[in-house]
């Protein structure tokens, strides 16, 4: 059981001309206390109302016995002795209030371990500006982002092993075969393909592992009941899980043809903010979708807020994680109607930034810079924070560099990264073997 603490305090100066009194409240034991100051109104006398205190809590999850507290202190001529008493007991309550942390993101409150990992950078000059890094077999499979010149592929394979470079896919286009944009990865289902998801052509291409031909090998273009979902991913039932740009829901479920087969979670209300549709909440939840291989976990991390949805396509039940940010971004409504839109403060810091999955963990990439900072600095996020798919959390992972997307390979104990500065490539850090053998 945990020892109580006992509090005890000492009387340090009392000036009987003003009846000034300073105390030192100590709750024992207290490792490395800080000490804090406070000016506080509280006694009355001669018109005017003072008492300064000294305190230095350090309470941790302590039980504070009242019974040994001692009579504190005494002031002549001071008629409301009940009125002190009382703002004394709520003094030390908020001085001593546990040190629970505020959500699972809260370091070092939550006692779980952070690591400082260090990362060694690979540079590929075929690659021109890649904005996600994803994992297929013994592939990395980097995504360059569409603004790049048309005949440069917007695709690149690399060998996980030896990180050596080993082809290019996709040829930018809305051809037969071709691709407008990279935009989502999906792993699919069978060993030696894979499939690219463009929300400009609304398409998901699949391409082969086995060959070098930039062109897809096969396509599914979304049907007209389609149209309003973006950023989807195959299931296990033969169906389609995506987000519709506007929609009552967080994820809807759809079959080959476009029709709505079901809905999962609603958007939850915002307190004082009746003017938000189902367009604008989505917007304000707006983040990064992402499923693991198996297709049993996806999740959403939002970029403006501070939000993790993990959804169990097993149960089709939702986890909603919270924080580090507990506060919603400042915003204002522009427009009206069809034509409205969120636009949110520009000193307002990013969120989320991506999710990787492992065998046993999600991998969350979280920034915490705004847009000015990033401007600055190229840097994006410097931070991956470990949870179960249960929204547990398990650990904090402090980078050495900043990345803007990342994939993860637990057997072989690595982390990729695409590095933000001016010659990005892939950064590679060691998991911590603590971490894997929990």
């Amino acid at each position: 059981m945990e020892q109580p603490l006992c509090l005890t305090a000492q009387k340090r100066r009392h000036r009987e001309q003003d009846h000034y009194l300073e105390v030192t409240f100590v709750v024992h034991p207290i490792p490395q206390a800080v000490q804090i100051g406070w000016a506080i109104d509280g006694i009355q006398m001669k018109g005017e109302r003072r008492l300064a205190v000294q305190m230095m809590p350090l309470c941790n999850k302590s039980i504070l016995l009242w019974e040994s507290i001692p009579q504190l202190f005494f002031v002549k001529k001071v008629k409301r002795k009940n009125y002190l008493n009382n703002f004394l007991i709520l003094l030390l309550s908020v001085a001593c209030a546990p040190n629970t942390p505020n959500s699972p993101f809260d370091f070092p409150a939550n006692g779980l371990p952070e690591f400082n990992l260090s990362s060694k950078k690979y540079y590929y000059p075929e690659v021109l500006n890649p904005m996600h890094v994803k994992q297929k077999g013994e592939y990395l499979i980097l995504m360059e982002i569409y603004r790049i010149p048309p005949e440069k592929p917007l695709i690149h394979l690399i060998n996980k092993t030896t990180l050596s470079y080993f082809s290019a896919k996709g040829i930018t286009g809305f051809g037969p075969n071709e691709i407008a944009n990279a935009e989502l990865f999906d792993p699919g289902f069978d060993p030696n393909t894979f499939w690219i998801y463009s929300s400009r052509s609304k398409r998901m291409s699949e391409f082969s592992l086995l060959d070098t031909n930039r062109l897809s090998i096969s396509e599914f273009r979304q049907p007209e009941g389609m149209f309003m979902i973006y950023n989807l991913y195959f299931t296990k039932d033969s169906t389609f899980l995506g987000i519709s740009a506007s929609d009552p829901n967080r994820l809807i479920e759809l079959d080959y043809s476009g029709n709505r087969v079901n809905a999962y979670g609603t958007w939850e209300k915002i307190a004082d903010r009746s003017d938000l549709d189902d367009y604008l909440l989505g917007e304000l939840n707006k983040g990064w979708f992402r499923a693991n291989s198996k297709k049993t976990i996806y999740v959403k991390a939002s970029i403006f807020r501070d939000r993790l949805e993990i959804f169990d396509y097993r149960t089709k039940e939702f986890v909603l994680v919270d924080g580090p940010r507990l506060e919603l971004p400042k915003f204002k409504i522009s427009g009206s109607g069809a034509n409205s839109a969120l636009i949110f403060n520009p000193e307002e810091a990013y969120g989320h930034r991506d999710i990787a999955f492992g065998e046993s963990y999600i991998y969350d990439l979280y920034g915490g810079f705004n847009e000015a900072q990033i401007q600055q600095s190229n840097v994006i996020a410097k931070t991956i924070f470990v949870l179960t798919d249960k929204g547990e959390m398990v650990a904090k992972l402090n980078l050495d560099r900043s990345l803007r997307s990342i994939s993860v390979d637990e057997t072989m104990g690595k982390i990729y990264g695409i590095t933000t500065d001016a010659d990005p490539g892939i950064a590679v850090f060691d998991i911590p073997k603590d971490l894997l053998e929990k």
